[in-house]
């Protein structure tokens, strides 16, 4: 029988997060020591940074929680993506003994933190053999959406990356770059008043949940390290705005959050020419992977449709599970 390798975390600050953040490899934004900030003033929440060791006190990996406390529960913490690794993660598994020995120790952590509930989405590609190791230590999976999106490669050539999208989509690229548009890129605090506007109508004409206006607008004012950059891409028609997209960077990957067209910006394509201004941008900023930011579970399907077209590299999470070290809570 295989040694499972043993782990544990130990707290650290913004400086040591910054040291080793740049290791990761598609950095998901809801690990960012920024998005941990944001939530921290729009919830209310205490955030907690550690750093991952092996037993010879090397660094592996990052883990960024949210804790609040609730009545009679007392200490509950949520864990969004974490760890995250240093390594190329997402294309190397872990062994199931590496993974049984993290997991030991968030369970360690969380009893020394008298974090008496937890959430957890591990950043673990789904595969059916982890869960009953996950069980075994005490996690029990809630049946939900799996976390799923897909990833596009940036530091290709620019006409690799567009020969890589469904001809259909590229059709529409096509099509929307004959049609007249502008693009504009204001301050990003300058852009947002009109887009809230804007997304706000959307949510309740089509019903839909989306983000936060709080939430928003603590991404667009958050003041990130080097590798945080928020930006608001407009699509102009005749002077006139007809669609928008929101995208943010972070560590070595940006994120598409939020997008707006009008009926008109519909006809003209206008999401399709934004998106793939946007991947030009943050290519150029630096940054290698372009997240599509979810795929299946509430997406709709025409989004889906849109999202899947770029034919970027997917990817299916293991699940979020439950711990909790008192047993009337479980």
């Amino acid at each position: 029988m295989s040694m499972i390798p043993r782990y544990h975390l130990v707290s650290i600050d913004r400086e040591t997060w910054n040291e080793h953040w740049p290791k990761v490899r598609q950095a998901p934004l809801l690990q960012s020591w920024e998005y941990g900030e944001v939530k921290s003033q729009t919830q209310h929440f205490r955030t907690q940074r550690f750093l991952l060791l092996n037993e010879t006190e090397e660094a592996v990996g990052l883990l960024q929680a949210l804790v609040y406390s609730l009545p009679v529960i007392g200490g509950v913490a949520y864990i969004n993506r974490g760890p995250v690794f240093l390594s190329d993660f997402m294309h190397i598994s872990l062994s199931r003994e590496c993974v049984r020995g993290i997991m030991t120790a968030i369970g360690e952590i969380a009893k020394r933190q008298r974090w008496h509930l937890l959430r957890i989405v591990p950043n673990l590609l789904n595969d059916e053999e982890l869960t009953p190791i996950l069980t075994e230590l005490g996690f029990r999976k809630r049946d939900r959406f799996p976390v799923s999106s897909g990833v596009i490669d940036l530091s290709r050539s620019v006409e690799q990356i567009r020969a890589g999208f469904h001809q259909k989509w590229r059709y529409n690229l096509t099509r929307s770059e004959k049609m007249g548009l502008e693009l504009e890129i204001p301050s990003p605090s300058s852009a947002l008043p009109f887009l809230i506007n804007e997304y706000k109508k959307m949510q309740r004409d089509k019903n839909f949940k989306g983000l936060a206006t709080s939430l928003i607008k603590a991404i667009v004012s958050q003041q990130g390290g080097p590798t945080w950059n928020c930006r608001i891409l407009y699509a102009l028609h005749k002077g006139i705005r007809h669609g928008a997209v929101m995208v943010v960077g972070h560590g070595d990957t940006c994120t598409y959050l939020i997008a707006w067209t009008s009926d008109e910006g519909r006809r003209l394509q206008a999401n399709y020419f934004l998106i793939w201004k946007a991947m030009l941008l943050f290519r150029d900023f630096g940054y290698t992977f372009f997240d599509v930011a979810g795929l299946g579970g509430n997406t709709t399907a025409g989004v889906e449709r849109f999202k899947k077209g770029l034919k970027g590299q997917e990817y299916s999470l293991l699940g979020e599970f439950f711990y909790s070290v008192i047993p009337i809570l479980h």
